[in-house]
This record gives structure tokens, C-alpha cells and sequence, in this order.
């Protein structure tokens, strides 16, 4: 026989009517109380009828989450970051990965609104304005929220604050005597991201008075291939001392392509790579990064659907830190 909420409540020694709200997260409960109404729940087997609740709240509890198919490690840590605030806020999410093709990306836009969601949550999706997928998305009712990337201002963002990000590396980098450096993954001209990278890259290089040399900036796909590749296109002696990588999975392949060209990191080259995530520790040396927090980037996203006070042009911008380590040297500034 299932467990209906007349159970619990009678388990807990509280009314029906506080279990049930509780359980659909609605009214003012003391905290110890409401945590163990839910562990009682679990425990006894319940089984929430969620399409009702949502019917009898006249509100969804479920967030739909778009992720690019293309497998990125840092789009596990905020689905990590939003999975901990759903449980805790009493939300379910709704994961839906889209492709690069453009009917399946609709197709599957259109069944995550079919679902009645809340709210749809994209990771890292880049979309155009012009673009069927954007239309579909602005001209519903649904709530959107751009995480880790920064579409325009008719969809709230929350990401790392990418151009000040690019001055911090490039500061790191010059402090270190380096002012020969590449920018690796971020030639895309079609990423917002990339874009806003490209220019604080080519900004902090004017402020300390380096030559900018577009050759520098190199690679679209965020991909180890990419990282790989770059250090056979640029050939050995490397032109520069030091290289970005504009995410992890870049660096590793900048490393590892180094290593089968025989070039010594961080003797002759130094690596910064973008991100920051569990792969960056894990290489021989061990990453120097510009570690962006993806949980916390999860967190704030649940948190400001459940406010619901997010403005069209909102930007909100979570914290960059410089983490040295093994792949940095200081050069003597005469070499």
C-alpha cells in the first residue's frame, strides 16, 4: 500500500495539512522540523505526486537544464552546485542535452517546455539572436537564466567576470617576466565568451605595453585535440614563453603536446590554464589556473530563480582566483 501523507503526518505528530506543506516547500516551518518531516518521508517510502502539487501551487517545482552534448567537466560542477540547492529548496531538475544541430537543439526545447518547468537553465549554450532556438525560448512565459556564459540582455546571466579574468592571467604571467604569451581556444568569433576574453587579452597585453600579435591567439574548439594541435601548429622553438588554455581539457592537451614535442613545462613553456576543475589536479606538473567556481555558479542559479527577482539585463559574476602551481616558471626579464 503506498504511503500517503496522513502516514507521515500521524509518524510525526503533526496535522496533514503542515506535512503536505512541507513537503511542497510552501509556508514558514521550523527548520529541525521541516528536515525531519522529510527524512520520515524518504524513510517510509513516500512518493510524491509532483504533477499535482505543481497543479495545486499553480507553479512548477521542476527546473529544466540545458547542457551542450559536447562533454564539459565544469558543467558537472555546477550541476553538482544546482543539484545541492534543488534538494535543499525543494526543487527537482530536469537535465536535457542539446546538440549542435539546430532541429534537434528545438526538438528538445520543445519538449523541455511540454514538461511544465519552472524555468530553463542553460550551461554554457551559445545561441544567436537570429537563431530559431532563441526565439522559442524568449517567447515563452518559462523563466531563462544563462550560467557560465553571457548571452545579452534579454536573458539573465551568472558567470565569472571573463574580461577582468583575462587581466588577472595575463598580470600572473607578466609578474613572472613572461610577455611573449598565447591565448589557446578562444579564436571562436561566433562565442560571447570567447569575445569577451579575446579583448581583455589584448587589453591587459596594451596596459603592460606588449605588442599584441594576433597569431598568438589560436584554436576554436574547446577540445584536448585543441591543445594538442597548437603546439605542432606553432612549431618548435615555441614563439612564446607562456600559453592560456581556455579551459582544462585544453591545457591537458598543451601539456601533453608539449611533452611529445620534447619541450620542457615549466622550463620552456608555462601553462595558466581556465577553469580550474578536478582534471587541472591531476596532470604531472599540476595546472596553474584561474580556478572559476562552478558549484557556487549551480547554487546562485536555483537560489535566483526561487527569489524570482531575476531583471532581463541582470549579470551576476562569481569570484576568480589565481591558484599557482607546477606549470609557471619566472623567467629573468632578459629573456
Amino acid at each position: 500500500m503506498a504511503i500517503t501523507i496522513k502516514d507521515i503526518a500521524d509518524k510525526a505528530g503533526l496535522s496533514p495539512a503542515s506535512v503536505s506543506r512541507i513537503l511542497t516547500n510552501r509556508g514558514r516551518f521550523n527548520a529541525d522540523t521541516a528536515k525531519r518531516v522529510r527524512e520520515l518521508a524518504e524513510s517510509m517510502g513516500y512518493l510524491k505526486n509532483q504533477s499535482a502539487a505543481d497543479l495545486s501551487q499553480k507553479q512548477s517545482r521542476v527546473i529544466g537544464v540545458l547542457v551542450p552534448s559536447e562533454h564539459t567537466n565544469f558543467a558537472d560542477e555546477i550541476i553538482k552546485g544546482m543539484r545541492s540547492k534543488a534538494y535543499e529548496l525543494n526543487y527537482e531538475l530536469l537535465i536535457a542535452f542539446v546538440d549542435v544541430n539546430k532541429e534537434q537543439q528545438l526538438q528538445t526545447v520543445h519538449s523541455l517546455l511540454s514538461r511544465k518547468v519552472l524555468a530553463i537553465v542553460m550551461l554554457a549554450v551559445d545561441i544567436e539572436i537570429a537563431d530559431p532556438v532563441f526565439n522559442l525560448l524568449t517567447n515563452t512565459d518559462v523563466q531563462l537564466l544563462s550560467v557560465s556564459n553571457q548571452l545579452n540582455n534579454e536573458i539573465p546571466s551568472i558567470s565569472s567576470d571573463n574580461y577582468d579574468m583575462m587581466h588577472q592571467i595575463v598580470n600572473y604571467l607578466y609578474e613572472n617576466g613572461h610577455e611573449k604569451i598565447a591565448l589557446i581556444g578562444s579564436s571562436n568569433s561566433n562565442s560571447i565568451v570567447s569575445k569577451l576574453r579575446r579583448q581583455g587579452f589584448i587589453d591587459s597585453l596594451a596596459k603592460h605595453g606588449i605588442q599584441y600579435n594576433s597569431d598568438f591567439i589560436w584554436g576554436t574548439d574547446i577540445t584536448y585535440q585543441t591543445g594538442l594541435d597548437a603546439v605542432k601548429h606553432f612549431g618548435t622553438p615555441l614563439p612564446f614563453t607562456a600559453a592560456i588554455g581556455s579551459a582544462d581539457i585544453i591545457s591537458v592537451g598543451i601539456l601533453n603536446g608539449a611533452k611529445d614535442a620534447q619541450i620542457d613545462v615549466p622550463k620552456d613553456l608555462s601553462i595558466v590554464t581556465i577553469d580550474g576543475t578536478e582534471i587541472a589536479q591531476i596532470t604531472r606538473p599540476i595546472l596553474s589556473a584561474a580556478k572559476q567556481d562552478f558549484q557556487l555558479m549551480g547554487q546562485l542559479a536555483v537560489s535566483a530563480l526561487d527569489e524570482q527577482e531575476l531583471a532581463p539585463h541582470a549579470v551576476f559574476f562569481t569570484e576568480t582566483k589565481i591558484v599557482p602551481s607546477g606549470t609557471v616558471t619566472t623567467l629573468n626579464k632578459n629573456n
